[in-house]
């Protein structure tokens, strides 16, 4: 009898701390028989600095870091659609104003169980501690309250928000937990720059103790960190394999970006990232018969930056003020904006059709933009600019205004930019052709930024980063703030947070609405309906005419699986999915 209580109590105990896994999203995983085992090869461009994420600003460390820790809640890296994490789930009260997770039965990598003391621990001394060199306080902050942590139990707790926040789900996905019995003890926390100076790069591999897919193994300085795959991980694909497939995950420190190239076309690193310019010479190559696949593909992440063309509605001209203002002017100039050859004579074909929000960012992009963005109609431009009575009166060649005097105006751009430069000149000839002036003017890239944001000047090109939550890129797109340069006079010098209402257009006063909703909004399908209305009204109204969008490019060994391309263009690649053919 006693024996049997004694199973029956290790099985209880087994269960109890058994790992909930996580099965990835298909489209990760979609070879039903994967090889297991091997090292898969990338490469760092410099050493890291250190092993804490919030102790460095350092974009090494935070490529390792990602392989070794993990968020509650996990932003998918192709669509940027957010899902469960260490969190399994999570309820938002009625208010708005308290979410509770529901942490995974998991452990770290030395076989502690992961329990809600980690999380507050991490977000109190690294994300909220201004000390901490790579921390987000900022982002956790809302009209100057931090949102606090409370623990109900060893797997729940509540994060308590001053006021509602549409952005923190996405804003909490970026936050990796580290395990408080490791981390507090390296640290004085009556000393909050003490973090700083924890988990550097000297620090015992052993030591570094996670839930990523993978561990650290070893460290070499200035040649090569190597992680090993994570026993204790917790994610499966959905034939019950656990991930990652690969034994070993080696990052070559790779300077010299020539070098890099050498390396990965000799097979020494399986995959990278390329350079548009590139593209053709490897796609030769993949073609000849080198060992290695070539994508162009959609952009998933912050950069490439989306290229616009801003339009001063406070121009300094009366006559040009109220022409830009005016939409149907407005309208003109996008049908004179031939964006098929840009793509083809100034990107080679790799680049898109740029917006705020990408296809690709499932998540958040209206379908109805492309309806509504005016396609390249030469013939359309003209009849709206006879419409308003811009005509060629004196048979010169160029259109007038009422008054007489030649339609004319001056687009601005960096002048270190090549793609920019050319851009111009297409619409330059396009306009030319209308019978309008365009003028262009190269500037270095901080007297053009100077000139935008100061209201100097009549059309800009420009390319701001976009960001997988669009809340985060409000400070750009609202109408009011100091970065909604196009409309500059809507900015309340003296109260940021009151733009003078009054000047709007009325579609602007809906767009400052619709910004001030999302910001609050906690509800996932009402923050997508608000978000879809300001897309689709920048593409009705024009307050910035969006270009293109350079493609990524990527190449990899033709040895790796589970790395491809999407029919709608997005490429697929992960270190915890792929595999060694």
């Amino acid at each position: 009898m006693r024996k049997i209580l004694f199973v029956v109590c290790l099985l209880v105990a087994f269960v109890a701390f058994a790992t909930e896994f996580k099965v990835v999203d298909p489209m990760f995983t979609p070879e039903s028989k994967p090889n297991m085992g091997g090292t898969l090869t990338l490469r760092l461009a410099g050493s890291p600095q250190s092993w804490l994420f919030y102790g460095s600003l350092d974009n090494n460390a935070y490529t390792v870091c990602y392989n070794l820790f993990d968020p509650l809640i996990e932003a998918n890296p192709v669509t940027n659609e957010l899902g469960p994490g260490l969190a399994k789930s999570w309820e938002v009260s009625d208010d708005g104003l308290e979410v509770t997770f529901h942490l995974r039965d998991v452990k770290w990598s030395d076989g502690v169980p992961l329990t809600a003391d980690d999380v507050i621990f991490t977000f109190e001394n690294f994300v909220m501690n201004k000390y901490a060199r790579g921390n987000s306080i900022d982002r956790f902050t809302l009209k100057g309250e931090t949102i606090r942590w409370v623990k109900v139990d060893d797997k729940t707790l509540v994060a308590k928000l001053p006021y509602p926040y549409g952005a923190f789900f996405f804003v909490t996905s970026h936050v990796l937990i580290y395990p408080k019995h490791v981390v507090a003890p390296l640290i004085n926390l009556s000393d909050p720059d003490s973090v700083n100076k924890a988990l550097t790069t000297d620090t015992p591999v052993n030591k570094i103790v996670g839930t990523g897919a993978f561990v650290l193994s070893q460290y070499v300085v200035d040649q090569k960190v190597v992680l090993k795959k994570n026993p204790s991980g917790w994610k499966k694909d959905q034939y019950g394999n656990q991930l990652p497939y690969v034994d070993e995950l080696v990052y070559l420190i790779v300077k010299d970006a020539e070098v890099n190239v050498a390396k990965f076309l000799a097979g020494e690193i399986d995959y990278m990232t390329l350079n548009a310019r590139d593209y053709s010479n490897f796609k030769i190559k993949e073609r000849e018969g080198a060992p290695i696949k070539v994508f162009k593909a959609l952009p998933t992440g912050n950069t490439p930056s989306p290229v616009h063309i801003a339009i001063n509605f406070d121009n300094k001209d009366p006559e040009l003020k109220a022409l830009f203002r005016n939409d149907a002017f407005r309208f003109a100039l996008e049908y004179a904006l031939d964006r098929d050859r840009i793509i083809d004579q100034v990107f080679n074909t790799l680049a898109t059709y740029g917006d705020s929000v990408y296809p690709t960012n499932a998540m958040w992009y209206s379908k109805y933009v492309d309806k509504l963005r005016r396609p390249y109609d030469l013939e359309k431009a003209e009849a709206i600019l006879d419409e308003l009575g811009l005509v060629d009166k004196n048979k010169d060649g160029w259109r007038e205004f009422p008054s007489g005097k030649v339609l004319e105006f001056t687009i601005i751009m960096n002048n270190a930019s090549k793609s920019e430069q050319d851009i111009a000149l297409i619409y330059q000839e396009d306009l030319k052709t209308l019978g309008v002036k365009l003028n262009t003017q190269p500037l270095d890239s901080s007297i053009r930024s100077q000139k935008a944001t100061g209201g100097d000047f009549d059309l800009c090109i420009w390319a701001f980063g976009t960001q997988p939550d669009p809340q985060l890129r409000k400070a750009i797109w609202q109408p009011g703030g100091s970065l909604y340069y196009w409309h500059l006079s809507l900015f309340n010098k003296d109260n940021p947070d009151a733009p003078f209402m009054e000047d709007m257009t009325s579609w602007e006063t809906v767009l400052w609405y619709v910004w001030e909703k999302a910001a609050l909004e906690m509800d996932l399908a009402r923050r997508q309906h608000l978000y879809y209305i300001y897309q689709d009204i920048y593409a009705e109204m024009l307050p910035v005419i969006f270009v293109v969008r350079e493609m990524d490019v990527r190449a990899g060994s033709n040895k790796l699986g589970n790395m491809y391309q999407t029919e709608a263009g997005s490429f697929v690649f992960t270190n915890y999915s792929v595999f060694k053919k």
